[in-house]
This record gives C-alpha cells, structure tokens and sequence, in this order.
C-alpha cells in the first residue's frame, strides 16, 4: 500500500524522471485515443475516399511547418538546459525565428499544393491552400511545446499536447450530430481547435520566461549553430515520417489513401512509449557525461522495444477483426498493411530513442546524416514497391527502410561516440531499477 502511494505521489508531481514519463504516457494515450476516436468518426461518417480527401486537406500544413524549423525549437531545449542564464534571450529568439519560419511555410504551401493533389477536386486544393496558412501557428505550436519541456514543467507540457486532439474530437461529434460532417468541415475542426490553446501558451511563456533580446549576438549563434545542424534531422525526420503519405497522395486514389492513413493511425498507438521516452530523455541526458548517456538511452530503448512489441501483439493477430470493428466492413482490406506498418513502428520507434544520445551529446549532425541514410533507402523502395504491390508495398518499403536506418543508427555509437552500442536485450537489472528508482535512475531526477 505505501508503495502505491510513493508511486501515486510520484506520478502527480512529475519532478522525477520516472513520474515525468508515467504522465507523459498517460497523456500520449489520452491524445493517441482521441486521435482514434476522430480517425474513428470521420472513417465511419465519410467512408474511405472521404478520409483520403481530410487526409489530403492537411497533409501540408503540419508537414511544412516541420519541415522549416531550422531545428529551432530543440535547440532552445538544449541551450536553456545548457545556459540557463539566457532562458529568456533564447526564448525570444525562438519565438520570432518560429512566427517567421511559419509565414514562409505557409507561402511555400501555397505555391505547390496544386501540383502535389492534382489528382484531387478543385473544392479540396482550394481548402488545401486555404489550410496551410496556418503553418505559423502550428510552428509556434511546437516552439511552446518544447518551452514547456527546457523547463521541465511536464504537467504543462502535457496538457498544451493533449487539449486540442480533445477539442477537435467534441468540434467532430457536434458536426456530426448536427449533420454537418464532411471532409471540408472536419478539415476546419482540426485546423481552428488549437487556436485558443495557442493564445494561452503564448500567455504563458511570457510569464515564465519573460522573453526579451539581451547578450548581443552570442544566444542567436548558440541557437542557430546547434539548430541549423539538428534541422537536418528535424527535417529529414519530417520527411521519413511523411514521405509515404506524401508519395501516396500523388500515387493512389482517395479510397486507397483512406485505407493506408486508417492503417497508419492505428499503428501510431505503439508511438506512445517512444514519444515519452523522447520526451524526457534528452533535457535528463543532456547534462550527463557521454557514458552515462549512452547508459540511460540503452535503458530506455530496451523498455521501449518491449513494452511496443507486447503492446502490438494483440493488434497484429486481431488485425481484419480490430478494423472491421472499430472502422467498418469496407476498411478490412487494409488488415496486410497494418502488419507490416506495426512491426515497422516498433522498430521505428525504439530507432528514435537511441538517435537521443547523439542529440544528447552535442552530436545533431549525426542524427541528420543517419536521417540521410534512411531516407535514401525509403524513397527508392517505395517508389519501386508502391506502383507494383500498392498499399502492402507502401508498407513493405516503409519496414525495409527503418530495419536499415535502426541498424545505421547502431553502428554510429561506435564511430560518433567512441562507444558500442547498447544491448536492445531487456535485462533484469533494467527492471529492478525501474521499480527501485525511477525509469532513469537515481542521481539528476
């Protein structure tokens, strides 16, 4: 019983490292369910080529606003954890380098949309356009996030990620109760939901940081030179992770898309893990020597494998029953591409756990060459496995292209870090700590 209190007390306060990842997992669930439950009206209200429509609408203007950070958002975590005396320079720097970058993304948005859905109606281009404009807002989205992060204020981090998937889930229901659910209004939904959300965040890292531009130069160098090379994973990242909706898109008609983003949103569940390690991961690591780094991201990547691999099994062999249950009879064809998209995210996710250590160390460039690396194998497999076996191609390409980029990220420890890479073998010391200590031990909590 007192165990259960110390380990209640710990959750609530989220100041240790074991707590701060207990409710960064239950928050991933509670956003990972809401997601569910929107894939799970819109699927059922708008049928498969209506979801690839929604799907297609916004595509772009997340995809953008990632794909232009300049790696400024993870590089406020690590200066502010690395010179907290210039919290509020870096803060303000983020925060304008942001607002900029989305108005750009934005513009860019604008100018290909046409091109990338020439398959897809006038009415869905034109919102399409319309979308992307708020790219600003979804780039200072994540700069808020990641505020919320350098300062450890995990309660607040959690509740800035799962407030909006909640409120697009109650914008859907009240569509669809009052008749009004279609792809052009569940594209609104999802675009307008987190516009308040974003007003308050903003509210509140003036509070907290008190942003103002001091210290000369010297906080933009810092900023941007760590940046410029995490943007490279940022944005390799960014494409790898949407490189076959983005291929798909151009490739396959609305149903087929429908089909694979259904499949896709059902194998991000096993990201929750990953997400939360991730999350507390690197502000813990980054102020660690180089061993005790690799240390705690060996842990953390062994917990991860299992615990997505036991949490996919169920899935993986109810596949045609899961989806003709939650989605309907006409989503069963997508059972073969949820399998091989599982086992992909397993692999995919503990890849990202480990890919911490280099950040961690001062090494982003490494993360963007290994970034490099994957993308080079996925663009090519599905761009040769897509048109000849379709959606099961798609997910085929994807499975091939993370198994070499887990294995590129696993023999850089060795040349980066001077280091072998850590046992992906669960041991029972990683256990026994975990429960004794905390998900990354004792020492910085």
């Amino acid at each position: 019983m007192n165990r259960a209190k110390q380990l209640f007390k710990t959750f609530l306060s989220g100041r240790t490292s074991a707590g701060a990842v207990s409710q960064i997992v239950v928050s991933n669930f509670i956003i990972q369910g809401a997601n569910i439950l929107c894939g799970l009206v819109t699927a059922r209200a708008l049928g498969p080529k209506g979801r690839g429509e929604l799907a297609a609408i916004l595509l772009w203007p997340q995809f953008l606003a990632y794909l232009l950070t300049l790696g400024i958002p993870v590089s406020s975590v690590y200066n502010i954890k690395r010179n907290p005396h210039l919290a509020s320079a870096f803060t303000a720097i983020a925060l304008l380098a942001s607002f900029i970058l989305g108005l750009v993304a934005a513009a860019v948005g604008v100018i290909i949309i046409p091109h990338s859905l020439h398959t897809y109606s006038p009415q869905v281009i034109h919102l399409a356009r319309w979308a992307v404009l708020t790219a600003p807002v979804a780039l200072c989205g994540l700069t808020f996030a990641m505020q919320a992060q350098s300062a450890e204020s995990f309660r607040r981090y959690n509740f800035f990620r799962f407030a909006p998937p909640l409120a697009i889930l109650a914008t859907l229901l009240v569509e669809l109760k009052l008749g009004y659910l279609n792809p052009f209004n569940a594209a609104l939904a999802y675009l307008l939901a987190g516009f308040p959300l974003a007003i308050w965040n903003f509210v509140w890292i003036l509070r907290r940081f008190r942003p103002r531009f001091e210290g000369g130069m010297e906080p933009v160098r810092s900023l941007l030179s760590y940046g410029v090379r995490a943007w490279g994973a940022d944005l390799l990242g960014t494409v790898a992770n949407q490189v076959d909706r983005l291929l798909v898109v151009g490739m396959l008609a609305p149903a087929q898309m429908g089909l694979y983003v259904v499949s896709q949103s059902a194998a991000a569940l096993l990201n929750v893990l990953s997400g939360s390690m991730m999350t507390v991961l690197l502000p813990k690591a980054s102020e660690r020597t180089t061993e005790e780094i690799v240390k705690l991201t060996g842990r953390a990547a062994r917990i991860t494998l299992i615990v997505m691999a036991l949490a996919g099994f169920p899935l993986f062999i109810l596949d045609s029953f899961a989806l003709k249950l939650v989605y309907g009879q006409s989503f069963v064809a997508a059972a073969v591409v949820l399998r091989l998209l599982l086992i992909e995210g397993i692999l995919d996710g503990t890849t990202a756990v480990l890919t911490q250590a280099f950040l961690a160390a001062g090494y982003p460039g490494t993360v963007t060459l290994l970034q490099v690396c994957g993308l080079s194998t996925a663009i090519p497999l599905l761009a040769l496995l897509g048109p000849t076996f379709g959606l099961n191609g798609i997910g085929l390409a994807m499975l091939i292209s993370t198994s070499f980029r887990l294995g590129f990220v696993l023999m850089s420890y060795k040349f980066r870090l001077k280091m072998p890479p850590p046992s992906l073998l669960l041991r029972k010391d990683d256990l026994s700590f975990l429960y004794k200590t905390g998900l990354f031990g004792a020492g910085k909590a």
